[in-house]
């Protein structure tokens, strides 16, 4: 194969210095034709001109020519990747930048390194035989969407909501949720509108979060946009390639944030969905800011296109907006004798002098708020794990500090004796997880 490579390139060569001595051509005519850069014509012809012996000189001394870096980086990439075997020579390169190492090699160095150890990774298949297509301008069509099921670690199932630029590939929203509610889209439009303003057009797929079942109606999503001035635009049925950069960055995702991201929730059992949200939104902004994306003109990071390119369409959400009304969910509950109301297997506690009457629940994100007859009883924070969550279940600890589940008792502390508790099994089955007013207290070998 590098025998065929070097062959190639020597008829090239010949080729440009046939055009430039005998057939007049000039440099960038030549660079264009053989589609080269002129630096490379110009390099050629040089090499030319020069000596057979200076040019072997030259040859030898490129090979052996190795920038060396300490002995310690070197050792420290290979325990990175020994670490974790799916870090990819990028990741491996900004973890070095982290920690503040001196004299750190270069992405092509570091792969160019694993590979010489043996701990490479084999290259993507290539991607043929779609069209490239792009909008002319920054906000002119974004492309909304949720990847599938992603397990990691103890925080279980988890979907990916995002937002994406057509035209410059800029993620303006995302964020991990622990299920597929129409809420969390509209979660991902009040965050990105409110902070790049309304693109002309959105694109989506035909999901119930999306679109109306019968499609004669009009889904909340597609009131809100209208309400914004925003055309709603839905792809043809099971055709990805519609949402095809999406989809793309979703692949981004998978093999440059989570390959590393498991690995981190695996080393922290206390992290809650909000760190792992917040580790997203670091990673986002080397996304949008840093990496350098080969299908954007001069490989530049997707912020730079989005932010700079002209003419850029900006169109800031003037009216005010009442989100809440868009995110909550509205249900009806009684309350018990003991001034109690239940929610998705969980139990919250009531003013006293509204038992056996009906109340309101407005069901946001993260909180629960009891209204009856327009008036607030109460407002309840808890985590998104208790309040959408079915397997989730309630226990009060009892005086001597245990609770029961599963025909078993576990010791939590006798401290919150009369407390209530909220208790999860983990994702494989094998702890039981426990919380306390949405935060992770203990976890409990089953």
């Amino acid at each position: 194969m590098n025998s065929k490579k070097k062959t190639v390139k020597a008829e090239l060569r010949q080729e440009a210095i046939h055009y430039y001595y005998h057939g007049k051509l000039s440099v960038p005519v030549i660079a264009k034709k053989l589609r080269k850069s002129t630096r490379t014509i110009y390099r050629w012809l040089e090499h030319e001109k020069s000596p057979p012996s200076d040019r072997q000189q030259k040859t030898d001394l490129a090979r052996k020519r190795r920038r060396k870096y300490p002995k310690e980086i070197m050792a420290q990439i290979l325990q990175l990747k020994g670490d974790n075997p799916k870090r990819s020579a990028r990741i491996i390169k900004n973890l070095l930048i982290v920690e503040d190492s001196a004299h750190i090699p270069s992405e092509t160095t570091i792969r160019r390194y694993l590979l010489e150890n043996g701990l490479g990774r084999v290259a993507a298949e290539a991607r043929k035989g779609y069209v490239m297509f792009e909008r002319a301008q920054p906000n002119e069509l974004w492309q909304v969407d949720i990847a599938g099921v992603q397990t990691i670690g103890h925080l279980g199932s988890l979907y990916l909501f995002a937002l994406i630029d057509d035209c410059s590939r800029f993620i303006p929203a995302a964020f991990y949720a622990d299920n597929q509610k129409g809420f969390h889209v509209i979660r991902l439009l009040q965050q990105a509108i409110s902070s790049y303003g309304r693109p002309l057009a959105i694109v989506a797929d035909n999901g119930t979060q999306f679109r109306n079942v019968l499609h004669n109606l009009d889904s909340k999503y597609e009131k809100l946009l209208k309400l914004l001035d925003i055309q709603p635009i839905f792809a043809r049925a099971r055709h990805p390639q519609t949402k095809g950069k999406l989809e793309r960055f979703f692949g981004t995702v998978k093999s440059m944030f989570l390959s590393e991201a498991r690995f981190q929730v695996k080393q922290h059992p206390t992290w809650t969905l909000a760190d792992f949200n917040k580790k997203l939104q670091e990673w986002l902004e080397f996304y949008n800011t840093e990496h350098r994306h080969r299908s954007l003109p001069g490989r530049n990071p997707p912020a730079t296109i989005y932010l700079t390119k002209k003419p850029r369409i900006s169109r800031p959400l003037e009216r005010k907006m009442d989100w809440d009304r868009w995110i909550r969910k509205l249900e009806t509950r009684k309350v018990s004798k003991t001034n109690f109301i239940s929610y998705n297997g969980s139990r919250f506690s009531i003013p006293p002098g509204y038992a056996g009457l009906q109340v309101e629940l407005r069901i946001f994100a993260n909180r629960l708020e009891i209204y009856r007859k327009q008036q607030c009883l109460t407002k309840i924070d808890v985590s998104p794990m208790v309040l959408l969550k079915k397997k989730a279940h309630t226990r009060r600890v009892a005086q001597n500090g245990t609770i029961g589940y599963g025909g078993k008792y576990y010791t939590i502390s006798y401290k919150m004796a009369g407390q209530q508790v909220v208790v999860k099994a983990s994702a494989d089955g094998s702890e039981l997880l426990i919380y306390s007013q949405g935060q992770l207290i203990q976890r409990l070998k089953k």
